[in-house]
C-alpha cells in the first residue's frame, strides 16, 4: 500500500509526540555510578572476567577528545583527582563482545530496531560523551549514544551501562577482588589477594637469598 506524504508526515509527528524511538527500560540517573558498578546492576562481572581470562585490552577508540574541568571528582581510590569531560568512538570487534553489547541494548533499552551485531564481518562503533576521573570513565548524561553498525545508525538516550561496558574492565577488576577479599574474611581465611602479593614477595625474598648466596 502506498503512503501517502501527508498520512506519512502525520505518522511522523505522531511518533515525535509521542515517542516512538528507542527509549530506556529504567532510569538510573539519580543513582551513583560506584553502586551501579559494586551491586552489578549491568550485569557484567562475568563478562569481564571473560575478557580477562582471553587476555583482551580495552575497547579500541577511533577518535577521542578530552577537556579537564575545574571539578573533582573522588578516582577508582577515593582520592579527588580533576574531573575531565570528553567524547569519542570506539571499536567492538569481536563477535563474543558484539552479542554481548547487543544483548545488554536489548536489556536496557525498549523499542529497539534490530541490529545486526552477531555476522562475523560487521563491527561496531559506539560514540558516546564521557566524564571521567583517574583511569575511570562514566556516561554522560546529556549527550545521545550513537551506534553505527554497517549501514545501520540508531541514536539512544543515555545509559550508564553502556559506559560501563566500554569503560568498566579495570573497575570490575577491581570489583572482583574486592568480593573475592570479603568471602575469604567472611570464613575467616587470609584473602587471596594478600596471598598473591605474600607469594611475590617470598618469591623476591629467595631470589635476594640466592643472590647473597652467590656472592659468598
Amino acid at each position: 500500500m502506498k503512503i501517502s506524504p501527508s498520512l506519512r508526515l502525520g505518522l511522523l509527528s505522531f511518533c515525535v509526540v509521542c515517542g516512538c524511538g528507542p527509549s530506556l527500560r529504567r532510569d538510573l540517573a539519580s543513582m551513583p555510578q560506584r553502586q551501579i558498578t559494586y551491586d552489578d546492576l549491568c550485569r557484567l562481572q562475568d563478562h569481564f572476567n571473560q575478557r580477562e581470562a582471553g587476555g583482551l585490552g580495552p575497547y579500541r577508540s577511533v577518535s577521542e577528545q578530552s577537556t579537564e574541568t575545574s571539578e573533582t571528582e573522588p578516582d577508582e581510590t577515593g582520592r579527588l583527582r580533576q574531573r575531565l569531560v570528553g567524547e569519542g568512538t570506539y571499536v567492538i570487534a569481536t563477535r563474543t563482545d558484539r552479542q554481548r553489547f547487543a544483548q545488554l541494548l536489548r536489556e536496557e533499552y525498549q523499542r529497539l530496531p534490530r541490529l545486526r551485531m552477531g555476522g562475523s564481518e560487521n563491527e561496531v562503533r559506539v560514540t558516546l560523551g564521557w566524564w571521567g576521573s583517574g583511569s575511570m570513565r562514566r556516561t554522560r548524561p546529556d549527550t545521545d549514544i550513537v551506534v553505527v553498525v554497517g549501514e545501520q545508525r540508531v541514536e539512544l538516550p543515555p545509559s550508564p551501562c553502556v559506559g560501563e561496558f566500554l569503560f568498566g574492565q579495570r573497575a570490575y577488576a577491581m570489583r572482583r577482588n574486592v568480593l573475592s577479599a570479603e568471602r575469604d574474611r567472611a570464613v575467616g581465611a587470609l584473602p587471596t589477594v594478600y596471598l598473591h602479593d605474600a607469594g611475590a614477595g617470598d618469591a623476591g625474598a629467595g631470589d635476594a637469598g640466592a643472590g647473597d648466596a652467590a656472592s659468598r
